[in-house]
């Protein structure tokens, strides 16, 4: 997050920003993937039994960035009068959503949890994709000769979108897919080898045609660096996750990956956004050059009133009858899957990072120098 006045983002690279600020924001923070697991191992290293450990990292996490990275969200749709009025039906998403996560986490809590590690696992790759488009739209047609074609497009989904499930439909499969003590959904007629090899196989398919047409682009001068690192560290990262013994941890490493991009990308287009005087005024307080602090407390603040109700509904349990599971996820959930649902609208308008004329200047000033 840059506390300057101005936002260079180069509009002769491939870089969203700059190769530093996407490399530390975008596809270096790869690494966080493996921070919840340390830090669970760590937990019991200390002395806490391992659902303590768990929890507790489930906790901090929601803490310090997944939860700001949902209430984020708001920042781009909630709060932003165009997008209330292009996109009217999340008012009944805020009545709907919430009323669902409410009955099914009381009555139905492992197909709640169910639905929410799929579309969780469909939401986090679609970011990726998004990213992967804006990428796409940095292409200059001066350099490449064309943009990415449909098909080229297509591949680069298909990596993306398959590389998780080979493992995790394994352990469906043999009913090893785990969140604390509770074995997810899974239809008993799918339970059978064929479909592990199924997935398999299409992840197979699509890695090959990927490195087959990676390979080609870049031999003929077309390759894009950001984009294919990216991509890269993506299906690593996707592909070794569901391996791990602890898979609600394992994939909070994924959310918190996940949710570092999400911030930081909200903060830059908002930053631009400012910059070219697009955002309304109370949108504007959030966005202004050396003031990320009011960004991400923002995003504290709200986040801390739902903490709250967790613990106010753990407080509860002995009336409530709810595990401890249920009193985090219910919560969680009926913020985190209002936040998908935004998310999948927002995700399908690519954002622009074009330069204001104050930055465009500035960027030519300093080239010049």
């Amino acid at each position: 997050m840059s506390t300057t006045a101005t936002l260079p983002s180069p509009s002769n690279t491939l870089w969203l920003r700059s190769k530093a600020w996407d490399l530390t924001w975008i596809s270096g923070s790869v690494l966080l993937v493996t921070v919840p697991y340390v830090s669970y191992y760590a937990g019991q290293a200390m002395g806490l039994n391992p659902n303590t450990a768990r929890n507790a990292v489930n906790m901090l996490v929601a803490f310090l960035i997944g939860g700001p990275h949902m209430y984020a969200t708001h920042l781009r749709s909630t709060l932003d009068p165009s997008f209330r009025g292009r996109h009217p039906s999340i008012y009944l998403a805020a009545l709907i959503i919430p009323a669902l996560v409410i009955y099914f986490g009381y009555y139905h809590f492992v197909l709640l949890l169910s639905f929410f590690f799929m579309w969780a696992s469909v939401h986090v790759l679609h970011q990726i994709i998004y990213i992967v488009d804006c990428y796409n739209g940095r292409a200059p047609s001066k350099k490449t000769g064309l943009l990415p074609g449909l098909k080229a497009g297509w591949i680069d989904y298909a990596v993306v979108l398959t590389a998780l499930y080979p493992i995790a439909m394994y352990r469906f499969v043999h009913g090893t897919f785990k969140v604390g003590v509770n074995t997810l959904y899974f239809p008993e007629f799918l339970k059978f080898d064929a479909v592990w090899w199924l997935a398999s196989a299409a992840f197979a398919a699509a890695l090959t045609l990927y490195i087959t047409k990676t390979w080609r682009e870049f031999r003929s001068g077309e390759g894009n660096i950001p984009k294919t690192a990216l991509i890269g560290v993506t299906v690593i990262a996707s592909f070794i996750t569901p391996i791990f013994h602890e898979l609600d941890v394992a994939f909070q490493g994924m959310n918190t990956w996940h949710s570092f991009q999400y911030l930081g990308l909200t903060w830059y287009i908002n930053r631009l956004r400012y910059e070219r005087n697009e955002l309304p005024p109370k949108l504007r307080l959030f966005s202004r050059p050396g003031e990320w602090w009011r960004y991400y407390g923002f995003t504290v603040i709200a986040n801390i009133f739902a903490l709250g109700s967790i613990g106010t509904l753990i407080l509860t349990r002995a009336e409530t009858g709810l595990s401890f599971d249920q009193c985090y996820y219910i919560v969680v959930l009926c913020f985190l899957l209002t936040h998908y649902y935004h998310d999948h609208i927002i995700f399908t308008e690519r954002a622009d990072f074009s330069l204001s004329p104050t930055q465009a200047d500035g960027q030519r000033l300093a080239l010049n120098r």
